[in-house]
């Protein structure tokens, strides 16, 4: 992903973001913050499915062994 399209990516997501906050004045940061914040946990989990990581726990309770 170019930098170009990534800031295209962030900038989007956080104007929704702020959107869904009912677009309130001021600190547009929590916005753009949130955005690059999704994103980047976005990639990673990306990344480890394509390493055949599991992401999610096993069914059932958890339990010591």
């Amino acid at each position: 992903m170019t930098k170009a399209h990534r800031h295209d990516e962030i900038a989007k997501l956080a104007y929704e973001l702020w959107e869904r906050r009912g677009h309130p004045s001021g600190s547009p940061e929590i916005d753009w913050y949130a955005a690059e914040t999704a994103l980047r946990v976005r990639d990673s989990q990306e990344q480890f499915s394509l390493l055949s990581v599991r992401l999610e726990p096993d069914e059932g309770p958890y339990r010591e062994p």
